[in-house]
């Protein structure tokens, strides 16, 4: 007899076809925030039934929100006028993409075909919670080779963020878990931001901003490398639990 059927893909598929029409309707800095959630936490139900169709689609709608969400995390935290300049100029160039990638045929045909997606069984479900939490306890064993490694805190960030998404799906506690996603999401901030910083390096009226930036973004490294070490007990004993 088959296992009962997680959560459907409803209402994160209405969540984002909401916010792409309020997007399309006012370009709001919200909608683009919760595109992405949408399309991230579509992205890790399609991985807990073991699909891999739509999944760069998904992807793909991600990647082409990202710029004007890092500047909109970016602009208007009253440091520097000079660098809200510069940032409001490089999201028109960023709002012009996401217009054309959510009129392009591959957006509409991604919200259609996600609609004919089953729920995966709770048993597949389950298998596919636990690789999620095999990937991340594998990526924060890298992390003890190098703590600075920006690539190494990206990947391990990543990984967090599809376990929180996966323990929601599933109903399961995700707060430990919520707690380093959070840490490291503003971690994450403050580094997408030192790279653009790093984009104008000859700017002399951005080095107080940038010095700034960067002893937020050392403090928030350690946070984050605490909340994991403070998850990651709770996390390998429940792998070996299930």
């Amino acid at each position: 007899m088959e296992s009962r059927a997680i959560l459907p893909a409803d209402r994160w598929l209405e969540h984002l076809e909401f916010h792409i029409r309020r997007f399309q309707a006012s370009e709001s800095p919200e909608s683009v925030h919760q595109l992405r959630v949408a399309a991230g936490r579509l992205s890790v139900w399609l991985e807990l039934g073991g699909r891999r169709a739509l999944r760069d689609d998904l992807r793909w709608l991600r990647r082409r929100a990202a710029p004007v969400r890092d500047l909109d995390v970016m602009f208007g935290k009253g440091r520097s006028s000079h660098w809200d300049d510069l940032l409001r100029v490089q999201r028109e160039t960023a709002l012009e993409e996401l217009r054309t990638a959510l009129e392009a045929p591959r957006s509409a045909s991604l919200s259609a075909g996600l609609q004919f997606v089953p729920a995966p069984t709770l048993d597949l479900a389950r298998a596919g919670l636990r690789r999620i939490r095999r990937r991340v306890l594998s990526a924060g064993d890298r992390l003890g080779d190098d703590e600075r490694d920006p690539n190494v805190l990206h990947h391990l960030r990543r990984r967090i963020r599809r376990l929180r998404y996966a323990l929601d799906w599933l109903g399961d506690d995700a707060a430990e878990i919520k707690a380093a996603q959070d840490t490291f999401g503003a971690m994450n901030d403050m580094a997408v931001e030192l790279r653009h910083i790093e984009a104008h390096a000859g700017d002399t009226a951005l080095d107080e901003h940038r010095r700034a930036v960067q002893a937020e973004y050392d403090r928030l490294r350690l946070e984050s490398i605490a909340a994991w070490h403070r998850a990651r007990p709770l996390l390998r004993e429940r792998a070996r639990n299930r």
